[in-house]
């Protein structure tokens, strides 16, 4: 079975823990990256190229329209 990566973007470091470890007890799902900000978020899936991203749509900084476009 292939492996699925996953990308996490979310302002709360909390809570984006909490989602990975709770990610993390499934074999075929591996958390590849973090992102705390719109552009953060560009950067890391421009890099890594997951196959699912989990994105907070009400981060505080940036426009998630945006983000959306260029990804």
């Amino acid at each position: 079975m292939d492996v699925i990566k996953v990308i996490i973007a979310d302002d709360h470091l909390l809570f984006r823990e909490g989602l990975k470890r709770i990610l993390s007890l499934e074999k075929d799902i591996l958390v590849i990256g973090e992102a705390a900000s719109f552009d953060e978020t560009i950067q890391i899936c421009a890099s890594l190229r997951p196959d699912i991203l989990l994105l907070d749509l009400k981060m505080p900084v940036g426009d998630v329209a945006e983000a959306l476009r260029n990804l």
